[in-house]
């Protein structure tokens, strides 16, 4: 069985067609991650096919293999060109960059994207074919059009709404979410407010001696913090975040605020050039709560530690980026008390240069101090209907969009980014 399996191989050898020395040079192409633009497979192929010199080939008999991957990078996906050559006279790898406009014209990203590719391919050309091969070297970029200006900062201002209308029944609520961000490769701070609001408005509930319970309600929350991560090598960070948030009258707590430090791994480094994120991250920190109304423990106030364990998964696919958020927030004394668990699946599609659709749906499993029942006021409809927040079994779906304006220093840090 050996024998014969060795000779079907021999046999196959010697069917494949061996490069010539005199013959074109034969490209392969393959895609590690596509990004955002056609420049993988369709651009490559293309530019192959433009010269004569070029042939597109297999990777089995392949003279180069373009290993091509792209990580976004703002609006701009960076395409990582590497060439893995096996042509006497040439090296064995080279390895480019090149930005691509993801919101440019095809004619503009080829534009950009054929002189590096020409520029790593010219080496295995010359090797073979010298006389194929012209050189021209002109001045760089940075002497003619002076520095370009970048920045570690950006805002990204989130809007959302919903509403419903009909004759007796109407309902409307609204989120504006302001983001300021700074990034740099190893540290990365963020500042968040929000606000939201929300109106309900319907007939009243009229009891048998004839008043009216009014089933009218309204509820509005406010929320702002800030956090900072540093990232003290490829796969490990640090971080400190503290949030604060206030609810009207109605809801759980009249405030509640959180502060945490984290340490995550991430299996794949920030500036991962595929893009790629899988980290877990263990969290601890103090709760502090005022609630609206006492709780079954008797507690209109309680402080206590908290800690948990979080995971996030990511990646992205032409305009369109999907995930999965796992994450669980524990008291650290009583477990069995306060504990929560979450799965976030997410999606966001890119519309514009500065605006993201943005979908996500998550479930959560919780265990909190229910409201007391004599604190409850039974003809108070609004208060009544506030109440889920004790339920153990909770599903949310959301929809918005973000109008955005990132950082162009060219940096990616993704590190601890739900803190």
């Amino acid at each position: 069985m050996i024998v014969g399996l060795a000779c079907v191989a021999a046999e196959a050898r010697a069917q494949a067609p061996a490069p010539s020395p005199s013959g074109p040079i034969r490209v392969a192409i393959e895609c590690e991650e596509e990004g955002r633009t056609k420049a993988c497979p369709a651009f490559l192929l293309g530019l192959v096919d433009a010269h004569e010199v070029l042939l597109p080939s297999p990777r089995a008999g392949a003279d180069v293999v373009i290993y091509a991957t792209a990580n976004e990078v703002a609006l701009v996906d960076r395409l990582h060109l590497r060439f893995v050559g096996h042509v006497r006279g040439a090296p064995s790898v080279i390895e480019l960059d090149v930005d691509l406009d993801t919101r440019a014209t095809d004619d503009a990203q080829r534009a950009t994207l054929e002189p590096v590719v020409l520029r790593g391919l010219a080496l295995f050309v010359a090797a073979r074919h010298p006389s194929a091969v012209v050189v021209a070297l002109g001045a760089p970029v940075a002497m003619t059009a002076g520095h370009v200006a970048t920045t570690p900062w950006g805002v990204a201002l989130g809007v959302s709404a919903n509403g419903n209308y009909t004759e007796k029944y109407r309902s409307a609520s609204s989120e504006l979410v302001l983001t300021g961000r700074y990034v740099t490769k190893r540290f990365r701070a963020l500042t968040l407010e929000a606000i939201s609001g929300g109106l309900n408005r319907q007939p009243p509930l009229v009891l048998e001696d004839g008043s009216q319970v009014s089933l009218d309600s309204h509820q509005w929350a406010a929320r702002g913090g800030a956090e900072a991560v540093y990232a003290f090598c490829d796969r490990w960070s640090v971080g400190i975040g503290s949030y604060t948030s206030f609810e009207d009258p109605k809801a759980q707590y009249r405030y509640s605020s959180r502060t945490r430090v984290a340490v995550e791994y991430d299996r794949f480094p920030a500036d991962d050039p595929r893009g790629n994120q899988l980290a877990v991250y263990y969290h601890a920190g103090w709760a502090v709560d005022r609630y609206n109304l006492r709780n079954a423990l008797g507690e209109s106030f309680a402080h206590y530690p908290v800690h948990g364990i979080d995971a996030i998964g990511s990646v992205r696919t032409d305009k369109v980026s999907y995930g999965l958020t796992l994450s669980s927030d524990v008291q650290v004394d009583h477990p069995s008390r306060r504990h929560q668990f979450t799965a976030s699946p997410f999606i966001q599609i890119q519309l514009g240069d500065h605006v993201d659709l943005n979908l996500s749906f998550s479930i959560t499993q919780r265990e909190l101090p229910a409201p007391d029942p004599s604190a409850i006021d039974p003809s108070d409809y609004a208060q009544l209907s506030r109440l889920s927040y004790a339920e153990p079994l909770s599903l949310n779906g959301s929809i918005g969009l973000s109008i955005h304006w990132d950082p162009s220093n060219g940096v990616r840090n993704d590190r601890l980014a739900s803190i």
